[in-house]
């Protein structure tokens, strides 16, 4: 009888029950949507705040001894003081090897230049331009200067790998007069060769009062081969919470469940940990002023769209509040019925919430599947890249939409129950 009777009202009064679904169809769409576009936020953005550029720097333990040339301090540049090349594409090897999206080697000199500056000496930079590391499968990783100095400022081109061509720091072409074409001969150790300055650097660092080459030849030029004195690192992270900053204070203090969430979470410093772990001789540190302004960049988005989500579940339930209370203020002489006739309130109860449950899950599942387009549209819109899936939230979406009908339907149903049933009876 209760299914009978379920049925009967469900396909009543129509156009009110499709308000009903219509409402938390509507709701729930921009709530996934705005799930979506939370849960991919993260990701999206790092991508984008690349342009700050790499956000954690490796060096090695012993090159603490500084050099100053012209103004500029340098590394010193003995063995021990030096890392091996070759032990770099290795990072795309570890654990965090898909959040580590850029890698620059890189090797500072002191060169003299001939010619346009005859004899001054100069800080020489090589790095790696543009390099491809094979990550496996038959794939590879772009990486090198171009990749991950994007937010550096450049009159002219990069040059290529192999090409005897340079870079000038914008200081250092300013003060002795250095255009794009002129020919420079660099010498450094025993050795010289020509470039050809292929463009103007401006990086806001010491890099501005520099000459930049490939990595490769800058090395051969100082009889380095395979070697370099630091590196670039840009790493996908996530912003340092609680657990973070309480490792950081007392390691010993987290329980064998804090430590094992703490050790699978990519912080910045536990990607930098296991960097120093697979290079030799090395010591990695975060950049903080990066690493920092990214997480709160990140923080105050992801907290944003939260609350947007919690505002339009908000919204969705008071909308169905006037829906639900037209519809049971319509069946007021059927509850007062069902009393008279000895229905309890957990029975007349069960009829409503059971009835108001199919129409929110059935606004649900169809917000579930509009949100996620509107989702997979705000990324494309906002990031010009495709939304990651997430099934998740479809599967939620039922759910939410229960708990927004649910939620919208207390107050109109209690009202109900607590008529005067006489009363509502003789009106009718």
């Amino acid at each position: 009888m209760f299914w009978r009777i379920l049925f009967d009202s469900v396909v009543r009064r129509k156009k009110r029950k499709t308000l009903a679904v219509l409402a938390v169809w509507l709701g729930i769409s921009l709530i996934v949507g705005l799930g979506v576009l939370c849960l991919d936020t993260g990701d999206k953005m790092n991508l984008e705040l690349r342009s700050f550029g790499a956000n954690i720097k490796v060096r090695s333990i012993s090159s603490s001894i500084p050099v100053t040339v012209a103004g500029y301090e340098l590394d010193s540049f003995k063995d021990a003081n030096v890392l091996s090349e070759n032990d770099f594409p290795k990072l795309k090897e570890i654990f965090w090897r898909n959040n580590i999206t850029g890698i620059v080697p890189r090797l500072w000199v002191e060169g003299t230049m001939k010619g346009t500056i005859d004899g001054k000496k100069i800080p020489v930079l090589g790095l790696w331009l543009s390099r491809k590391i094979p990550v496996g499968q038959g794939e590879e990783c772009a990486t090198g200067a171009s990749h991950v100095y994007k937010h550096w400022k450049l009159e002219g081109r990069w040059p290529k790998e192999d090409e005897a061509a340079c870079l000038a720091g914008s200081e250092l072409a300013e003060n002795y007069k250095i255009e794009i074409g002129d020919r420079l001969e660099i010498s450094a150790s025993k050795n010289s060769m020509l470039f050809t300055v292929s463009g103007i650097i401006s990086s806001g660092g010491r890099e501005d009062s520099a000459v930049l080459a490939s990595l490769r030849l800058v090395q051969g030029l100082a009889g380095l081969e395979g070697k370099v004195s630091e590196a670039d690192i840009s790493a996908l992270t996530t912003p340092e919470n609680q657990l973070a900053e309480k490792y950081r204070v007392e390691p010993k203090s987290l329980t064998p469940a804090e430590y094992e969430r703490w050790y699978c979470t990519p912080y910045p410093e536990n990607i930098a940990r296991e960097i120093q772990e697979t290079i030799p001789n090395s010591t990695a540190r975060v950049i903080r002023r990066i690493s920092e302004t990214q997480g709160t960049v990140l923080t105050r988005i992801q907290g944003l769209v939260f609350f947007l989500g919690l505002i339009t579940f908000v919204s969705c339930s008071l909308s169905l509040i006037g829906i639900l209370a037209s519809i049971v203020s319509d069946r007021r002489s059927e509850i007062a019925l069902f009393q008279a006739i000895g229905a309890g309130r957990a029975h007349i109860g069960a009829l409503f919430f059971t009835e108001i449950a199919f129409l929110g899950i059935l606004g649900g599942i169809l917000g579930g599947l509009t949100g996620s387009w509107i989702g997979r549209q705000l990324i494309q819109a906002i990031f010009s890249s495709e939304a990651s899936p997430h099934f998740a939230l479809i599967l939620l979406s039922p759910l939410l939409g229960l708990m927004v009908a649910w939620l919208g339907s207390l107050w109109p149903v209690r009202r109900a129950l607590n008529q005067d049933t006489a009363r509502a009876l003789h009106e009718s």
